[in-house]
């Protein structure tokens, strides 16, 4: 390599090393949020579930964003990019941010079941709500007629 290739591929490692540890960085940060809701989630605390739907929409699109920068590194040059991700430091980045993500997924996994017990839950007192409010609305209408005691009226 002469002079400017090396400082292109110097500056190149430089960049997709910084933007691999800016994600490793919110991959930390999200597993501990997940571990937060997981908390949540798991202690009945029910009235906190809109503010986790929220986060949740700001994590898809933050990963979403994770996704677009990397490729958007890749495609600014792709010789480069497929040099650099050989480097044994880059390697190592990405391997950590690949096992936060199945720690994160995992955590998901736990989590989605926790709601599904409370969705199961909450639709069977629905239903039996239902079967109350039929059962008050049947007895609102019913008619009181004679009641026989003794078999007098």
């Amino acid at each position: 390599m002469n002079s400017i290739d090396r400082q292109a591929f110097n500056r190149f490692e430089v960049e997709l090393s910084t933007a691999l540890k800016e994600e490793y960085s919110f991959y930390q940060s999200l597993y501990v949020m997940l571990d937060k809701q997981r908390d949540v989630i798991k202690y009945k605390k029910d009235e906190h579930l809109l503010d986790l739907f929220a986060e949740i929409e700001r994590c898809h699109q933050r990963i979403r964003k994770s996704g677009e920068r990397i490729e958007g590194l890749r495609q600014k040059d792709q010789a480069l990019f497929k040099a650099v991700s050989t480097l044994p430091e880059i390697k190592k980045i990405v391997n950590s941010i690949i096992t936060l993500v199945k720690k994160n997924a995992a955590l998901v996994r736990e989590s989605e079941e926790y709601i599904r017990g409370k969705y199961e839950r909450i639709k069977m007192e629905l239903g039996e709500l239902q079967n109350s409010q039929k059962i008050l609305q049947y007895i609102n209408n019913f008619e009181p007629a004679p009641q026989l005691v003794d078999g007098k009226k």
